[in-house]
C-alpha cells in the first residue's frame, strides 16, 4: 500500500505522466487475472443462464430455503367452505381449521471442466471461451430434469402423484380432445381436503416430443369435433386452448423409459394449487463458477491463471448449482400412460 501511496502523492505533485506509466506498468491484467477475467465469465454464465428456456417455471411454485436442512411447509385448509344457516337468536358454528403439510431439501449439483495449457493456447475458435454457455445450460438442464423426475419415474407417471385408485388421476388412454375432456371430468370430481371443490383457471399439459404436434393440432384447431350420447357428432370453438398453456418436455422419454413417449400430464396453475414445488438456497439462488488458482508463479512476476497449475499446466472451472424439487400436493393433476387404443 505504501508504495501505491506514494505513487499517488508524486501524481498530485505535477508528475503525473511518469508516474501514470509506472501504474500501468505494475497494475497489468497479469497481476488480477483471477479478479478480470473470473468476473467476465460469471457475468457469462448468468447471461446465459437467465436466458435458457426454462417454462417448467410457469406451473411449478418457487421456494427458498437458508441451509441444507429439510424444511416443512404447513398448508392449511377449512373456513372456506359454503357457509351454514344460522337460526334466529341460535349460536354460529365452529368449524376447525385442517393443516397438511409438505417437506423439501436443497442439495448441491455440480462439474468440472479442465483443460490443458496447450489446448488454451491453440483454441482459434474460442470455443474454450463457451464454457460458460455450457455450464448455464448444464445447469437449466439439472432443473429440469428435478423437475420431471417428480412427473415420472422409469415405469411411467410418478405413483406418488398420480394413481387410478385412490388419487384417481391415472389414465391411459392417448392424448386428445377427448381424454382431455376426460382428465377435466376427473379433476373436477376432486376435493380439497375438508371435501369442497375447488377452481383451477388455468392448466399446463406437458407433452414429451413424440406429442408436440398432436398437442399442438388440438389446442390451434380452430374448431373442435367429439362424439356426444348416441355417437352424435358435435362441433364447437376451441374452448380448451383458452385454459391450457403446452409445455414440451425432452427429458420425459429419459426418465420414463416405459412410456415415455405416449404418457402425457396436466398440472394446475401454481397461483391455484401448486403440485410441484422447486427450492434454491438464499444467497446461491443462480448457479455459481469458479475457477483453480494455480499453484504456479513465475519468477519473473505476475500470476497469470491461463499459463496452468505447477504439475500439469492445466486449466480447470467449477460450476455450483444448490436447488431442490419436491411434490406439494396432487389435487387438480391428472395424467395418462397412454398405452390406451384411441377413440
Amino acid at each position: 500500500m505504501s508504495v501505491f501511496k506514494e505513487l499517488f502523492e508524486d501524481m498530485k505533485k505535477d508528475e503525473v505522466g511518469l508516474r501514470s506509466q509506472e501504474i500501468m506498468e505494475i497494475m497489468t491484467t497479469s497481476d488480477l487475472p483471477i479478479l478480470l477475467t473470473g468476473a467476465a465469465l460469471d457475468r457469462a454464465l448468468l447471461k446465459a443462464y437467465r436466458e435458457f428456456p426454462a417454462d417448467w417455471e410457469q406451473y411449478v411454485y418457487a421456494e427458498k430455503t437458508r441451509d441444507f436442512r429439510t424444511v416443512e411447509r404447513d398448508m392449511e385448509y377449512g373456513g372456506d367452505g359454503a357457509l351454514e344457516p344460522v337460526a334466529q337468536l341460535g349460536p354460529y358454528p365452529y368449524e376447525a381449521l385442517g393443516e397438511d403439510k409438505y417437506t423439501f431439501s436443497v442439495a448441491k449439483f455440480g462439474r468440472k471442466i479442465g483443460f490443458s495449457f496447450e489446448a488454451f493456447q491453440n483454441d482459434d475458435l474460442s470455443a474454450l471461451k463457451r464454457i460458460p454457455e455450457k455450464l448455464a445450460r448444464a445447469a437449466r438442464r439439472t432443473e429440469l430434469k428435478l423437475i420431471t423426475s417428480l412427473l415420472c419415474n422409469s415405469g411411467g407417471p410418478n405413483p406418488a402423484l398420480f394413481d387410478d385408485t385412490v388419487k384417481k388421476n391415472l389414465g391411459e388412454a392417448p392424448l386428445s380432445i377427448t381424454s382431455l375432456t376426460a382428465a377435466f371430468d376427473a379433476i373436477g370430481e376432486q376435493k380439497d381436503p375438508s371435501g369442497e371443490p375447488f377452481f383451477v383457471s388455468r392448466f399446463h399439459l406437458i407433452v414429451p416430443p413424440a406429442l408436440e404436434i398432436t398437442a399442438k393440432n388440438i389446442l390451434e384447431a380452430i374448431e373442435l369435433t367429439y362424439l356426444g350420447e348416441s355417437d352424435v357428432e358435435y362441433k364447437t370453438n376451441n374452448w380448451i386452448k383458452q385454459r391450457i398453456t403446452l409445455h414440451v418436455n425432452p427429458y420425459l422419454p429419459v426418465i420414463n423409459t416405459t412410456s415415455g413417449s405416449t404418457a402425457w400430464y396436466l398440472l394446475p396453475d401454481p397461483a391455484d394449487i401448486y403440485c410441484l414445488v422447486f427450492a434454491r438456497l438464499r444467497g446461491h439462488e443462480e448457479p455459481e463458477i469458479f475457477m483453480k488458482n494455480p499453484n504456479a508463479v513465475k519468477l519473473g512476476g505476475g500470476q497469470d491463471p491461463f499459463n496452468g497449475d505447477f504439475d500439469h499446466d492445466s486449466i480447470e472451472y467449477k460450476v455450483r448449482h444448490i436447488c431442490g424439487a419436491a411434490i406439494a400436493d396432487w389435487r387438480g393433476s391428472y395424467a395418462s400412460d397412454g398405452s390406451g387404443s384411441a377413440t
